[in-house]
């Protein structure tokens, strides 16, 4: 009951919160043209056949098949029939005002706002939890290299263009920045190029107290391994306070040299603002001199660099119908014995596979025990790639939670041995910093408008690189409700009032079908000398509809597209999470 719960909740959540985002919109239509006495034959949520619905006086209330969106039938405020179906109007139907039209179109729109404050108060009075280098402008780290999505390292522009660790970031492209997840979005969203044809950003940064304007030409890089997601991004981190969380002690220390709650300032004298700056000294020394902040005092202590293994050797097999892979990985072996690499016998070794369907029709599960290849035991790695380099097709023997198994796997393509992965290391594990963030009600529905408006603004820019497939659909809005509805219902709260503010503003755009091109052509008819446009809005509505589902079926190509490639992400996460040695010391 439990489980069936745990995975329940979530759904309502999304039905909740997604559907109640749309019918306020339709309701704030409904109340307003009730109130002006409009006939309304139908109000529906969804596109489509219906579902279910009731009748109430003169107007029907249904649920359609497809979750697109929603509408109230005001035949008074725009002929649909082509869309919402046609109806029989009543002989006493009243002429509508363009008074009328303008309040009962806005009133959707109104709504979602509301609604948008509403939840920003819950948000504001309970606070959302954020990590603390979210909140500041510094620069913490700048990466020397990034790599693009052909695999070729290239130097960062931010690494390039001469920003410092600890420089504060006071401006993109003239827009003020409070916190690093603005920096984030004004660079991706960015909208001008240089005369090479080359994306360009122009950052104004504090340095030792003095201003000083830079131009950087950001590159396209895909941050969560999905091809369509490319943004601009510079190669910079934010600022972070580094709290020792564990310390590992190694043969060389001599006791308990760093303590939890201790505060790195800085490492062989150089200012340490980012974790990634004391991965790279290790690299290159043998000890670290670290300056340590202890209940208010400073001292410097020397940890010694130590080599461990930090991933486990594996034995990789690629399948040639479609490209899918079998691993084959140490399970819950000693440091000791991982050190000694792909020849150490292992006492036990896990299978983890890519492919669900092969692991459904032969009843196995990731994690299950490798016992043999026929009936020969094997418990080496080397011996498993040699074999299978050997044949093609090869007998399994499983040890599955209800007893032993034999499965047969063909059209072996590819057979890789990777050995143990060792880093340097100093030992150090930091603890998170989470802060409760605070916004007003007020901030929360500005920060909301402005991302929605930079958005569009580059959008419709040739000169940004963000296009209509980096928008979200109904598929993406849906599998992004879902993810936080099962994470954290703060940030699922941030997230809804960003749909409502982001509904509101598209709503109000000069478009037909849209409410803002209902108000657009009821102010033209009555300040103007165009008294026809209410018919030929209702020709050319039908065409923009049509329009506007293309749009929507080509967003949701890229809405599945990111979808699967979670699904891989996730995947390929567990995947790495077993190949990690974790030391519990």
């Amino acid at each position: 009951m439990g489980s069936f719960l745990i995975h329940l909740v979530p759904i309502l959540l999304v039905v909740v919160f997604l559907g109640g985002s749309i019918l306020i919109h339709e309701l704030g239509h409904y109340v307003t043209a009730k109130k002006r006495g409009l006939f309304m034959p139908k109000f529906s949520i969804g596109f489509g056949p219906k579902i279910f619905g009731f009748r109430v006086n003169e107007t029907e209330f249904v649920v359609a098949l497809f979750p697109l969106g929603g509408y109230v039938a005001i035949p008074q405020l725009a002929d649909l029939h082509d869309i919402e179906g046609k109806f029989d109007l009543p002989k006493d139907m009243k002429p509508i005002t363009c008074f009328d039209k303008v309040v009962v179109a806005f009133a959707g729109p109104l709504a979602n706002m509301l609604l948008a404050f509403v939840l920003a108060i819950i948000v504001y009075f309970v606070g959302l939890p954020v990590l603390e280098e979210g909140l500041t402008t510094h620069v913490g780290y700048v990466a020397p290299t990034l790599t693009m999505p052909n695999g070729s390292q290239v130097k960062s522009p931010a690494f390039k263009a001469g920003i410092l660790p600890n420089d504060k970031i006071l401006s993109i492209d003239g827009h003020s920045v409070k916190k690093f997840d603005e920096i984030v979005q004004f660079i991706a969203l960015g909208n001008k190029k240089n005369s090479r044809n080359k994306p360009l950003s122009v950052i104004e940064l504090e340095r030792d107290g003095k201003r000083l304007p830079l131009t950087v030409n950001p590159v396209l890089i895909s941050v969560s391994n999905r091809p369509s997601d490319a943004f601009r991004i510079i190669g910079i981190y934010p600022k972070q306070t580094l709290e020792v969380d564990k310390f590992m002690h190694s043969t060389e220390s001599q006791g308990p040299v760093l303590e939890k709650g201790d505060r790195i300032v800085s490492a062989n004298g150089v200012p340490l603002f980012h974790v990634q700056a004391l991965r790279e000294m290790t690299s290159k020394n043998k000890t670290i001199a670290m300056e340590i902040e202890r209940d208010g005092t400073r001292q410097t202590v020397n940890i010694p660099v130590i080599r461990l293994a930090t991933g486990k050797p594996f034995c990789g097999l690629t399948f040639s119908k479609k490209r899918w892979k079998l691993d084959f990985i140490p399970a819950d072996e000693d440091v000791e014995t991982l050190s000694k690499g792909l020849r150490q016998d292992f006492e036990r070794i896990q299978i983890f596979c890519s492919n669900e369907k092969f692991l459904k029709k032969n009843g196995i599960s990731n994690g299950d025990q490798f016992i043999a290849l026929g009936e020969h035991k094997v418990s080496s790695l080397e011996e498993i790639g040699i074999n299978c380099r050997k044949n093609k097709q090869m007998p399994l023997k499983i040890l599955t939670k209800s007893g032993h198994k034999m499965l047969l796997i063909e059209n072996i393509s590819d057979v890789r041995l990777y050995d143990t992965k060792f880093d340097n290391l100093c030992g150090v594990t930091f603890k998170p910093r989470f802060v409760i963030s605070k916004p007003t009600p007020a901030q929360q529905i500005i920060d909301s408008a402005d991302i929605t408006l930079k958005t569009l603004c580059s959008l419709f820019s040739k000169n940004s690189n963000v296009s209509a497939k980096h928008l979200m659909g109904p598929a993406g809005l849906i599998n992004t409700l879902h993810t936080l509805a099962k994470s954290s219902f703060l940030n699922l709260l941030w997230f809804v009032i960003l749909i409502n503010v982001n509904l509101a503003i598209l709503n109000l755009l000069p478009f037909p079908v849209l409410d803002g091109g209902i108000i657009t052509i009821a102010l033209l008819e009555k300040f103007t000398a165009w008294k026809s446009l209410n018919k030929i809005l209702s020709k050319v509505q039908t065409v923009f509809f049509a329009l506007l589902l293309m749009l929507i079926i080509y967003v949701t190509f890229f809405d599945f597209k990111r979808i699967l490639a979670d699904s891989r992400a996730i995947f390929e996460g567990q995947r790495e999470s077993r190949l990690i040695i974790h030391y519990d010391n």
